[in-house]
């Protein structure tokens, strides 16, 4: 018998006696038998016509069957289960519908497998190898195991498995600027920040801090970039990014669809080649410390032997160095976080580097969580860095999408098309209302992991709950009861007594809250360490000692059934598969003690680890017990800082009870003990941070300061004098080489003609001409989000009104720009400023500025409101000269607070505070007499004055507001996010009158109507 056909031969009875083993547990199921049923009969077929014989039925004891390695998978940035069954046998259907999972499903081996195996032909083996039964069984294998899921938790008694294509959606990478990425923790920084650009026309002084950065989706990062380093938060989709690369190269493959090659951004077919990094990391203490320190990168290969050898594939010892050598090959390196010690973590991030540079022609990805990707164990060697976004509100919605549209079809699979689609819309839209009805659920549905569990929630029980701790415990509830463990039959009914769900769900809670105790670095917990801690808590529920063990035991042989919750993260070792999970099952435990061991878990409140579990454990409270919770906590503290650290948590957890348990009696105390703190006096009786931090307390309880959240606002006297606006040769010479300093420290380059640029520019500062300045009055604060939400609520937007200019009216015609994928252009309608809706800055702060708004906004917004004040006054924007003569005085100070550089002290720039602040929290800023805050630093602010080079003389056009469109008009003072020369009284900017960013903002000036200002 020739040797394909015996091949064919074996084959087919292998598929055969799979086949028979699926439709065992079927037999009372003959609706979903019966798709198994005839693709057996055709296999039985093929095989009488080539004269095989028959497989014998098999004989199963599902008691005893080992179902292979359960393992979290990330779909589409979601973790859920996917059951792999291991070994040569790859069933080729799901039981919940019919789903190939066999790449090889003909005798066809097309085009690109040829070409593969002429790589190892040309190669010589010795001895030779049967590479191309190799190829197809690592192929096949790849296939099987990731090309479809299992969402356990929908249906208790059976697995629902459906294609990971038809679930798949595109991820938002974004490349930030190399300057964004220098010096230690900068990706963790990077990905804290909102990243928004400014607008293109803004010039190097305006954007010196603003590094270019911009999005991509997959295919255009593969396109762009040979190697990838995706870095990204827990649960963001960084798997199954890779696992939807391998299936379709597979494809692509198998079956020579290269038209798919555009799909993934490639020019030709690669072999890919998957590697969870952990096993790697497991694998190093195999070689010795030398073999270890010298990053081979034959460790690497090595470690692919050692793990796909355990998968049964048979594959030659030189299979993946021969495609590595030849540069047919990507890598597809998950999970460098995984790899839990720090050192063995630098040591695999150094393999892979190596690696690299060996095999430079091969393509590689490597992903990893944004806190393990740092200093050593950053690849460099050419990676570019990705992080991975949030799911926008398109992209939840598309997955909802898919997601529903997988499962009812595979839960009705009798029903007609158009009935299915109808109780799919029926589900997306009732899914998505509640998602967008709910600010808790609607911060957790970015997260693709969190957004899963709640459509499974969801799916459940057609509602969501308001309470986030009621969230988890939905969550925890779906998962605990999404499979059935392996229990030893002799001790089953005492094991069903004390595992039940609830009493794992308390097992699990306890185990959670001595893990939390371990802290961040000790979140693995060893498999004897874990059974130890659970036959002490099973102790007093069990007979005897040994009992107990044996319980234990039970239960860490159950694990497979927390999926998503507990699992063997590593060999032997233990953790949580989501920090979120243990967080909450932490707080349970402790919600569920008496008053006296609160304290222990109180005390820990200034710790960022332990944030999430106090805000959860008030959640899980009576309403009762937990307004006597929070009344605890805010008594934490001795001096300010930590006061005000007591306050903002206890604030967090209250905006969250109040939606579901009414008003408290804290939300007044915690109000007056955060303005007593922010209003301390002198200034250094409490830390500008304590301030911060109780101004955004403020943002969220109410302010009451008058003139912040109300109008009019509160106006400072500026008696009128004489001064030299601008600067002296001298102090421009000095002001150009901090700042070309500055600029390149920030990681920029300077080259001749932007260097003659910037100087010659600067010289248009120099000025030796006093100009006079009236009396007039300035606002003690910029504008804030509170404040210009009475304009927006009084219909400011209204074209037709009578404070909107014939230009201002123009510009509200105006399309708005093409919406860009760097995001700057944030609004959809010119109904609001540009970043209203930013859950960093925008109107859900209103005692902080308001940002985005252009010349033409703040304008209209000062008629309206000369208008309907109907006092005395008249509000504009104050002229340059007015603004530096209230921030220098006469006597010309370099900044507002006087001659000392500026520190965290005195105002908010380069990010001191995050992003803007609320106003008036740097009094150490305040100017000498007047007190005037935020003159420096938070916003740059617009002035009605149109930037010209000095000598400034009001009277020649510069105030003149006319034909706007053709000017610039000038800012001041500086912003968040820039460095200190930028914070300079006599800095300026000019810019069109539409520039907006999200730091620009504005400050209201005033006179008498009966006096006519320059």
């Amino acid at each position: 018998m020739p040797e394909d056909t015996a091949a064919h031969i074996a084959r087919l009875q292998a598929e055969i006696a799979a086949l028979r083993l699926a439709l065992q547990p079927l037999a009372a199921l003959p609706d979903l038998a019966a798709p198994f049923r005839q693709q057996l009969a055709a296999k039985e077929a093929d095989l009488a016509a080539l004269g095989g014989a028959a497989p014998p039925s098999p004989q199963v004891s599902f008691d005893s069957a080992q179902m292979g390695d359960v393992s979290m998978g990330d779909i589409a940035g979601h973790d859920v289960i996917g059951q792999q069954i291991t070994g040569e046998a790859n069933v080729g259907a799901a039981v919940a519908g019919n789903v190939e999972r066999n790449l090889f499903a003909g005798e066809t081996h097309g085009n690109n497998f040829a070409e593969v195996i002429n790589i190892y032909a040309a190669g010589g083996a010795a001895p030779p190898a049967d590479y191309e039964g190799a190829l197809r069984r690592y192929l096949d294998d790849l296939y099987a195991c990731h090309a479809t899921l299992d969402l356990r938790g929908i249906d208790e008694q059976r697995p629902v498995e459906i294609p990971l294509t038809d679930l798949y959606i595109s991820l938002t990478l974004r490349e930030p600027a190399l300057a964004t990425l220098r010096g230690p923790g900068a990706v963790r920084r990077f990905m804290g920040t909102s990243g928004e650009p400014a607008p293109e026309a803004a010039s190097a002084l305006f954007d010196a801090e603003k590094a270019e950065e911009r999005t991509v989706d997959w295919p255009e990062a593969l396109r762009g970039h040979p190697r990838i380093a995706v870095v990204g938060r827990p649960g963001s989709g960084k798997t199954t990014l890779l696992h939807y690369t391998a299936v379709r190269l597979a494809e692509i493959l198998a079956r020579d669809e290269n038209e798919r090659l555009a799909d993934l951004g490639l020019d030709r077919p690669l072999v890919p080649i998957l590697l969870p990094l952990r096993d790697l990391g497991t694998y190093l203490p195999e070689y010795s410390a030398r073999e270890r320190s010298g990053n081979n990168p034959r460790l690497l290969l090595d470690g692919l032997t050692s793990f796909y050898q355990g998968r049964s594939l048979d594959l030659p010892a030189d299979f993946f160095q021969r495609l590595c050598e030849e540069g047919r090959a990507i890598l597809l390196l998950d999970g460098l976080d995984e790899v839990s010690r720090t050192d063995d973590r630098e040591i695999v991030s150094g393999i892979v580097r190596e690696f690299a540079r060996r095999y430079p022609r091969c393509r590689y990805v490597v992903t990893a969580r944004v806190a393990a990707y740092t200093g050593a164990a950053e690849v460099g060697a050419g990676f570019t860095i990705c992080t991975v976004d949030d799911l926008a509100d398109a992209q939840q919605q598309r997955f909802i999408a898919n997601w529903s549209a997988c499962v009812h079809r595979l839960m009705h699979p009798k029903a007609s098309r158009a009935t299915v689609e109808r109780l799919a819309t029926m589900f997306n839209d009732g899914l998505w209302t509640a998602i967008r009805e709910n600010q808790g659920v609607g911060r957790l549905a970015p997260n693709p992991l969190l957004l899963t569990v709640i459509a499974i929630v969801y799916f459940d029980r057609q509602d969501l709950p308001e309470n986030r701790a009621q969230l988890y415990e939905e969550c925890v509830t779906v998962l605990l009861r999404g499979g059935r463990g392996k229990v030893d039959p002799s001790g089953k009914e005492r094991a069903a007594l004390l595992m039940s769900l609830e009493a794992r769900r308390e097992l699990l809670a306890a185990m959670a809250y001595q893990m939390h105790l371990g802290g961040e670095q000790h979140k693995l917990v060893g498999r004897d360490d874990l059974e130890q801690r659970i036959a002490a808590y099973l102790g007093p529920r069990s007979t005897d000692e040994r009992e107990a063990a044996d319980l234990a035991r039970a239960f860490l042989k159950e694990l497979p059934v927390h999926i998503g919750l507990l699992d063997e993260v590593e060999q032997h070792r233990f953790g949580f598969s989501h920090l979120s999970f243990q967080e909450f099952l932490a707080a349970r435990y402790i919600a569920e003690q008496r008053e006296a061991v609160w304290d222990e878990l109180l005390d820990r409140y200034q710790e960022s680890w332990w944030r999430e579990v106090i805000v959860l454990c008030a959640g899980h409270m009576s309403q009762e017990r937990s307004w006597l919770f929070l009344g605890k906590l805010i008594t934490r503290g001795e001096t300010p800082a930590a006061r005000a650290a007591a306050l903002d948590l206890a604030t967090s957890a209250l905006l969250e009870l109040e939606r579901f348990k009414g008003q408290g009696p804290i939300r007044g105390q915690i109000r007056d003990e955060a303005l007593r703190i922010l209003e301390l006096q002198p200034a250094e009786a409490s830390p500008a941070a304590a301030r911060v931090r109780c101004g955004a307390v403020l943002a969220r309880v109410g302010d009451p300061r008058p003139g912040v959240c109300d109008l009019p606002p509160l106006m400072v006297q500026i008696d009128g004098g004489g001064f030299v606006i601008g600067m002296s040769a001298e102090e421009v010479t000095d002001f150009t080489e901090q700042y070309l300093a500055e600029y390149r420290e920030a990681g920029n380059t300077i080259d001749d003609d932007l260097d003659r640029n910037l100087r010659n520019h600067f010289q248009g500062w120099v000025n030796t001409v006093p100009v006079a300045v009236p009396p007039f009055e300035l606002a003690r604060y910029p504008v804030t989000n509170a404040q210009f939400k009475l304009f927006v609520d009084a219909g400011g937007y209204d074209p037709a009104a009578g404070w909107w200019s014939e230009p201002g009216r123009a510009w509200l015609h105006e399309p708005l720009p093409e919406r860009k994928q760097d995001g700057w252009v944030r609004r959809s309608a010119k109904d609001a400023p540009e970043f209203w809706d930013d859950p960093d800055v925008g109107v859900v702060r209103p005692n902080h500025p308001v940002l985005g708004v252009s010349w033409y906004e703040v304008t209209a917004f000062c008629a309206w409101l000369t208008e309907c004040q109907k006092d005395a006054y008249c509000y504009r924007l104050p002229s340059e000269s007015e603004w530096e003569f209230a921030a220098r005085g006469t006597e010309a100070r370099p900044y507002a607070w006087g001659d000392a550089a500026p520190d965290n002290e005195r105002a908010n720039f380069r990010q001191n505070a995050g992003y803007t602040s609320a106003v008036g929290c740097f009094p150490a800023g305040a100017t000498s007499g007047t007190g005037l805050l935020d003159m420096a630093g938070n916003v740059w602010e617009w002035t009605r004055s149109v930037y010209q080079p000095y000598p400034y003389n009001p009277t020649d056009g510069r105030e003149d507001g006319t034909e706007p469109a053709q000017k610039y008009f000038t800012l001041r003072g500086g912003a968040w996010v820039n460095p200190p020369i930028l914070l300079r009284a006599a800095n300026r900017h000019g810019v069109t009158p539409v520039g907006l960013s999200n730091d620009v903002g504005f400050r209201l000036a005033r006179h008498l109507k009966t006096v006519k200002p320059l």
